[in-house]
């Protein structure tokens, strides 16, 4: 994992070198929707801001591009002290009005660096162990509607990130669509998941998935909350990318978590979807211990380590082992029985509607620190795809001819992108929609973002996270990547009708004519943003390519980026 530093502080600049498991904006009709709402919603005296009321105390929130929002809600006590590394607790109700006019805090995480394209997705709102709170963004407050409820959960390898950035405000989704949107922040890296494998009463026996238990404690928040946000607390879709992905589907695999998730968004997801085997996670564990001078029987002292130290030394011990980090949802026999989609996918969420899909051109995100990464050699380009993959020569040269034959036009860099796009994210991304399709239960749609950013003469086509300023309708904070592009309204407005019509029905809608659920033999998927179109699988020729190379290891994606 890149980034040393102890600092829990977050800047404006953000990750290029690391995992990601890990959108401007148009007033049409919100004038209309806050006039609406404001007759239905509470109101202070002196400001007319709106108040909410919820099961722990009122909230003073804000308007916002028609919207009622309200930031930094608390879901669940602090996480610091004697409270680290053990499950979230409740926390205690307030008296009076509180202010929800701010973002809450981010998680305690590195700092990295990111370009300007990217900037959007991450959040400049300091770290704090009392960071698990929510942002609730609503067309309206009791107004006797039950809307879907849309529950976002943030990219970032299970490492960094926060639910807070300007790419994520949900005022612009929430009121153009009719919905409730939600936006969660949780625990990360080893603050997150550290599991010993032994002497559980030193941290607590839960200790291995305290970020997914945090997730947990925003749902049950928002499912008891939901009404006094205008929301249906029967209806609530859970929605993430890249790592906010993985923990969509580790949450669909999560025994209590059952009654609470309706339908799962899972976008672009990546063989981090595996859940980290107890041998692998107690190894990663033992190895940071030893930064402190621990063990498992004295890991409780790490209650009394200033948090920057641990999170130097997450960095530290995450880049030994080459960026790969197992700090994260862990099969720890007690949180995790079973694998959520390995090998098959769980009962638990047999019932529960999945919209699932991948950018045509992930891999861009990665190289986009340094434009030399566009202009590569084929012997570069061969050697990159060789280590990343832990291929043999013939094996390489086999696989790199597999997807000429396919484009013989392609440049040395767009081979790599394509390879590595598809063996990170598209590949094991329908892998999950295969597993679920074979459930023959609630359907799984598959789709594609195929919209090319015009930012840096087109060279990032459609890169990781590109859907999302779409999807929220956050364009203006996205700039940068979305620039002139002259569809981009149809665009935004396209996504967001999707899923919001997902979260509604289940279904997507008719927007592409011909997106039928998928299954093992059509494989059906839907290209969204540019073609808008459902084709016949259109990934065919990659999984032939790919055929006896071993997939959906979790692999980190940053060694395709450098020589």
């Amino acid at each position: 994992m890149p980034g040393t530093s102890g600092s829990t502080s977050r800047r404006t600049s953000h990750p290029t070198s690391r995992r990601t498991f890990l959108l401007g904006t148009a007033r049409a009709g919100a004038g209309l929707a806050a006039l609406g709402a404001l007759s239905a919603c509470a109101t202070t005296a002196a400001t007319a801001e709106p108040v909410a009321e919820t099961t722990s105390g009122r909230l003073r929130g804000t308007r916002a591009q028609g919207a009622f929002a309200f930031r930094g809600v608390p879901y669940a006590a602090t996480t610091a002290g004697d409270n680290r590394f053990r499950p979230p607790l409740e926390r205690q109700p307030w008296a009076g009005v509180r202010d929800a006019l701010q973002g809450g805090a981010s998680a305690p995480q590195p700092q990295v660096g990111s370009p300007a394209e990217f900037a959007w997705y991450w959040s400049a709102i300091p770290a704090s162990e009392d960071c698990l709170s929510l942002s609730v963004f609503t067309p309206a407050l009791r107004d006797h509607r039950r809307r879907p409820v849309l529950v976002w959960l943030h990219g970032g390898a299970f490492a960094i990130g926060a639910g807070t950035s300007a790419g994520f405000d949900g005022s612009h989704l929430a009121v153009s669509q009719d919905v409730v949107v939600v936006s969660v922040n949780h625990r990360l890296n080893v603050l997150g998941g550290l599991f010993t494998g032994e002497h559980p009463e030193q941290l607590s026996a839960e200790s291995g998935n305290l970020g997914t238990l945090d997730q947990l404690a925003a749902l049950k928040w928002i499912k008891s909350n939901a009404e006094s946000f205008g929301g249906d607390p029967a209806n609530i879709t859970v929605f993430g990318q890249s790592g906010g992905a993985a923990k969509v589907t580790a949450l669909l695999g999560l025994p209590a978590a059952r009654g609470y998730i309706q339908r799962a968004i899972v976008q672009s997801g990546s063989g981090a979807w595996k859940l980290a085997g107890p041998e692998a996670a107690a190894r990663a564990a033992h190895a940071f211990l030893r930064e402190f001078g621990l063990n498992a029987a004295s890991a409780g002292r790490l209650r009394e380590v200033p948090v920057a130290q641990l999170v130097a030394a997450f960095a530290k011990v995450s880049g030994a082992a080459g960026g790969v980090s197992e700090f994260r949802p862990t099969l720890d026999g007690r949180v995790f029985a079973d694998d959520p989609f390995d090998p098959v996918a769980s009962p638990l969420a047999a019932d529960v509607p999945v919209l699932i899909g991948n950018a045509a051109d992930e891999a861009t995100f990665f190289l986009a620190a340094d434009p030399r990464n566009f202009s590569l050699g084929a012997a570069q380009a061969r050697q990159r795809i060789q280590r990343f993959l832990r291929l043999d020569g013939a094996a390489t040269d086999r696989l790199i001819e597999a997807y000429r034959e396919r484009d013989g036009k392609a440049t040395p860099s767009e081979l790599l992108i394509r390879i590595a796009g598809d063996y990170n994210y598209r590949l094991p991304t329908l892998a999950v929609a295969e597993r679920k399709a074979a459930q023959q239960g609630a359907p799984v749609y598959a789709y594609e973002f195929d919209w090319k950013s015009p930012a840096r003469g087109g060279a990032l086509g459609s890169p990781h996270t590109a859907e999302v300023p779409f999807i929220f309708g956050t364009l203006d904070a996205a700039r940068p990547l979305v620039q002139d592009s002259p569809d981009q309204l149809q665009v935004r407005d396209r996504m967001g009708a999707i899923w919001a019509q997902f979260a509604r029905t289940g279904r997507p809608g008719d927007t592409v004519s011909g997106w039928t659920p998928y299954d093992g033999t059509a494989r059906t998927t839907a290209l969204l943003g540019k073609s808008w179109e459902a084709r016949r699988d259109p990934a065919a020729h990659a999984r032939a390519a790919f055929a006896g190379i071993p997939l959906y290891e979790y692999s980190f994606p940053v060694s395709f980026t450098r020589d």
